[in-house]
């Protein structure tokens, strides 16, 4: 279990943070832990990784909608669940390994990511074909609003959980 005092001070760096307001001191306090939380969450999935990689690779169960600009159309869906590096979806096809589909996804704060993805695995289960999409081209900014909501979500689901 994630200690309460560790939350509770990540909490108020983190909030800090999605106001823009931490000063440099508390900005290294806050990397660190967010590098700390990124490894715990994905001790309690059971994998074992360091540094960016941590933070890559924890996954969060999270629908959030999702327009992927296929070769064969558009494809309106909702994701299943979603990392830093990408997210995983249903699809109502295969999807071609060398597509390179452009991606508009909707956070929870109303904000957008849009760019490039690609289909890093794919598989038929009960005739419905989940396919997970690595992005590919989204900017630093993109990437820090993905990583904010990412941890909120997170951090809302501990939460729930110590109550």
């Amino acid at each position: 279990m994630i200690e309460s005092q560790f939350i509770t001070e990540f909490r108020t760096l983190h909030e800090k943070a999605r106001q823009g307001l931490l000063d440099e001191t508390e900005r290294q306090a806050y990397l660190g832990a967010r590098e700390q939380f990124a490894k715990t969450l994905l001790k309690a999935q059971g994998l074992m990784l360091e540094g960016p990689e941590a933070r890559r690779h924890y996954r969060v169960a999270l629908s959030l909608p999702v327009e992927l600009q296929m070769n064969y159309g558009n494809v309106w869906t909702n994701t299943l669940d979603i990392s830093y590096g990408g997210f995983s979806v249903i699809m109502p096809h295969p999807v071609e390994q060398s597509e390179r589909p452009d991606v508009v996804l909707q956070l929870t704060d109303g904000s957008t990511l849009a760019g490039r993805v690609r289909v890093v695995s794919q598989f038929l289960k009960n005739e419905k074909h989940r396919a997970s999409f690595n992005f590919l081209d989204l900017t630093e900014r993109e990437l820090d609003l993905l990583e904010i909501a990412l941890i909120d979500f997170a951090l809302e689901r501990v939460n729930s959980t110590q109550q």
